[in-house]
């Protein structure tokens, strides 16, 4: 499934993508216990990020919070 910055705030579930309105992607996959956070449509992840970890990221000039979870999600809000 596709959801769109409109979505907001939204539950990525594995396989999931966002798109901003800028055109970027945000997508995860499963690391370990970790959850690899990709922006844009390159390989590199951005960040890892641990169950109960939240972070703070800028994409395009926006803010937006990530936050992982247990359970097979990634919740990405504006911040």
């Amino acid at each position: 499934m596709q959801y769109s910055e409109r979505d907001l705030p939204v539950r990525l579930h594995d396989g999931e993508m966002l798109v901003l309105d800028d055109g970027n992607e945000v997508r995860w996959e499963s690391n370990g216990e970790a959850k690899a956070v990709f922006v844009g449509s390159g390989f590199d992840a951005t960040m890892e990020l641990f169950p109960g970890q939240e972070e703070a990221l800028s994409i395009g000039g926006k803010n937006f919070v990530l936050t992982a979870f247990f359970e097979d999600a990634l919740e990405v809000k504006k911040g």
